[in-house]
């Protein structure tokens, strides 16, 4: 079967590919991603401050981390696909950093795992 990409996802790739930058190419990250939905669960990009709010009237979204929630065992395949992306820096979030952000606390039947991809 076939995963759909809900319409939450859409605008959350369409404003991905509004913050294409410097390496970050926001088009092609997006159809990599579309092409290989079996990867994931989910994917935002954002950034820890308010610099998109500076930039809105400006018409510039400005992100800068890209956040995978991965589908279980497709880990490495979800490694070798980012590597094509020429981000600065490829990491996983440890588990109790990515519960505590997924607001799942320290369940240790909770498998989810989080890539996170940042560009300068």
């Amino acid at each position: 079967m076939v995963k759909e990409i809900n319409e939450v996802q859409k605008l959350q790739f369409e404003l991905m590919k509004k913050a294409t930058f410097n390496l970050f190419n926001g088009s092609k990250v997006v159809a990599d991603l579309e092409e290989h939905k079996d990867l994931w669960q989910g994917a935002i990009m954002k950034r820890d401050d308010l610099i998109p709010l500076r930039d809105i009237s400006d018409n510039y979204w400005n992100i800068d981390t890209l956040y995978i929630l991965v589908e279980a065992g497709k880990e490495k395949a979800l490694e070798r696909l980012v590597k094509k992306w020429d981000a600065d820096e490829v990491s996983w979030l440890n588990s109790e950093n990515a519960h505590g952000l997924l607001g799942v606390g320290n369940n240790e039947d909770y498998s989810k795992k989080v890539l996170s991809i940042w560009w300068d």
